[in-house]
């Protein structure tokens, strides 16, 4: 069986923040990256399905600049088996058509029997580009699963998709495409033997003018940009007022009546989005 695990290099949201009024809005470049943290879940879901079947071949790839490759290389030290980089010195942020037209090709030309996307990457929150690379295959998709169990000799899986309150258990047809959210499956860590012995795997350079061709730039449009603009700073000059302690009440009732209801807003189900 042979997974192919797509992995994304994107910014540490955590980090200090660069802003720009061009969109996305802030300065990537200048921010430290790492593997997305749904496609870690995922590569951990693809190396336990190993362990069930040892024959699995686990393969990495990513669509992004030579930068990308520390990202290979980091899921190589997890346990992955080979890796697969499309160099794309001309990646921008938010154009998911072409990033999934781009990985459908590159997996098609691969060979596949499972395909697994993370939940969602940190730095857009598309929730897009596995399930529309399985539109672009024809395959079957589920998106959110927490657990996969493949039954190769009569093609077909299930999986086991988190909800507000409770799991849905789907079977779908084998081939198919998941994306992962993190349940049982909590990232492991690499010592620093896996991560010194994951430079000497294989990582196939692809070439982006195999997918990527001047037509399709008509059939996939760039979405239209965005502007931003920082909030203005508080004026320091702004006066306070003081009001008599009975008319307190009177002013929170007003607050309130303009707030949405927050119990209609929140989630029921576990809260983990990655």
């Amino acid at each position: 069986m042979k997974i192919i695990v797509c992995v994304k290099q994107v910014p540490d949201v955590e980090s200090e923040f660069y802003f720009t009024p061009e969109y996305p809005g802030i300065e990537v470049e200048k921010m430290p990256m790492f593997i997305n943290p749904g496609d870690e879940v995922a590569l951990e879901g693809a190396l336990r399905l190993k362990a069930v079947y040892p024959e699995t071949e686990v393969l990495l790839l990513t669509l992004g600049p030579p930068s990308a490759r520390e990202t290979l290389e980091y899921g190589l030290s997890l346990g992955a088996d080979r890796a697969f980089h499309i160099l794309d010195t001309s990646y921008s942020f938010g154009y998911p058509f072409r990033t999934a037209h781009i990985l459908a090709d590159a997996i098609r030309q691969i060979g596949f029997d499972l395909i697994l996307f993370g939940y969602r990457a940190v730095d857009d929150r598309l929730h897009f580009v596995g399930p529309a690379v399985a539109e672009f295959l024809d395959l079957p998709h589920i998106t959110g699963v927490t657990f996969i169990k493949v039954f190769k000799g009569i093609n077909k899986c299930e999986a086991h998709q988190e909800v507000p309150k409770g799991i849905n258990i789907l079977e779908c047809p084998f081939p198919a495409v998941f994306t992962v959210k993190r349940g049982l499956f909590t990232p492991r860590y690499p010592s620093m033997a896996d991560r010194l012995a994951a430079k000497e795997k294989e990582i196939t350079p692809l070439s982006l003018a195999d997918f990527w061709k001047e037509e399709d730039k008509t059939r996939y449009p760039r979405p239209s940009s965005m502007r931003f603009s920082l909030a203005e700073t508080m004026n320091a000059n702004r006066k306070v007022s003081w009001v008599d302690v009975k008319e307190v009440s009177k002013i929170l009732k007003k607050y309130k009546a303009r707030t949405p209801d927050i119990e209609s807003m929140i989630d029921k189900g576990s809260g983990e989005e990655l």
